[in-house]
């Protein structure tokens, strides 16, 4: 199904993710433009991933999805034609991207990006929290926008508890909105690859070594799942996927795909579990080809309460030196930035994580392009 938007977007959604498929950073990037599949961007929109620890109502939620995409021209690849395609390659992992799945996507279904959902909460309480990324299709999948969003219905009551959302379904309709405004922003070339969480000194790492990379012009960053733990099924995912979210929002670097190192993590046999060790981390980093390679602990999350909580430590590998150029271990809670009235508390695992993730980043990141954490 394809909407009635103007042919100008099309065409520029169209250009982005034929750029990114040349292997460019995005869509002005310099380099030769493969031609599109189509008049409009053709996207496949892959089952929800589940990492609420709980039950969830796939269908429920890519219904919504589906049509927001169609209403900015975009040609959505759901339903029968979806399905039969997960049975023949016998996809049962939706949480990512290999390189087999991006280029039959492009060879037979003539995709030019797969859009990724994980679902981190989902509850009645209201809260929501959820991230999504648009991954190019062809032999070498690549990120082109991700972004996440997270909160609960009573985030922001304002005066009276006029500004309390009561239900979850308009929790649903909020994060969606916020979404795709920013990934049509994306497509229309007017966004970037990402954005950093916001900062802020509550959230640096409590203890940090560095050891700085090599400054290169082209860096690649590749995430393993941490370490898991904890009680939290699922919390090791949870922090790569925010580190990979912070990590691409770095200009001029590039956060490998995690479905591509899931991947490479099977096909040399490494469970994942409970995440991947320090020493398989040095395995991984030739299999990658990544320049610096992210692993690390996760002690204590949860985001299940009113007050969340995250410990973790984290480590970068550089593959040119095969030394660890970063180690960092930071803990916090959602009020340890509170200030009087509630202001400033964070109230999601999701929110907390991203912004300590982003801070760990600012210490790393190849080029130091991230504005000050303060």
């Amino acid at each position: 199904m394809t909407s009635s938007t103007s042919s100008s977007s099309r065409r520029a959604a169209v250009a982005l993710l034929a750029s990114a498929l040349a292997g460019c950073a995005g869509a002005g990037a310099a380099g030769p433009m493969l031609e599109p599949t189509g008049p409009s961007a053709r996207v496949l929109v892959l089952p929800p991933e589940n990492l609420t620890g709980g039950s969830l109502p796939a269908r429920e939620l890519m219904e919504p999805i589906e049509r927001a995409l169609a209403t900015r021209g975009v040609d959505v690849i759901t339903g029968a034609q979806l399905e039969e395609w997960l049975a023949r390659y016998r996809i049962r992992y939706t949480g990512g991207v290999d390189a087999v799945a991006a280029q039959a996507a492009r060879e037979e279904l003539g995709a030019d990006g797969l859009l990724v959902t994980s679902i981190q909460v989902y509850d009645d309480a209201p809260r929501l929290a959820l991230s999504m990324r648009l991954v190019a299709s062809g032999p070498e999948p690549r990120i082109v926008w991700a972004e996440s969003w997270g909160r609960t219905g009573a985030d922001s009551p304002g005066l009276l508890g006029l500004g309390f959302v009561g239900s979850l379904e308009e929790l649903r309709a909020e994060a969606l909105g916020s979404l795709f405004a920013s990934l049509g922003d994306r497509l229309e070339g007017r966004g970037p690859v990402a954005r950093p969480c916001p900062g802020g000194a509550w959230f640096d790492p409590r203890i940090a070594y560095e050891n700085p990379p090599d400054r290169r012009e082209s860096t690649s960053v590749a995430v393993l799942p941490f370490v898991n733990h904890t009680r939290r099924r699922g919390a090791g995912e949870l922090l790569a996927l925010e580190f990979t979210g912070q990590v691409a929002a770095v200009p001029g670097v590039q956060a490998v795909e995690p479905g591509v190192v899931r991947d490479a993590l099977l096909k040399r046999r490494i469970v994942m579990e409970d995440g991947v060790s320090l020493d398989q981390a040095r395995t991984l980093t030739n299999a990658l080809q990544a320049d610096l390679v992210v692993a690390g602990y996760v002690f204590d999350f949860d985001d299940g309460g009113y007050v969340p909580v995250a410990n973790f430590t984290v480590l970068v590998l550089d593959r040119k030196t095969n030394r660890i150029v970063w180690e960092s271990t930071s803990w916090n809670k959602g009020t340890d930035s509170e200030t009087v009235f509630g202001l400033n508390r964070v109230t999601t695992g999701h929110q907390l994580a991203c912004r300590m993730a982003r801070n760990a980043v600012v210490g790393f990141a190849p080029r130091g392009t991230l504005p000050p954490r303060r």
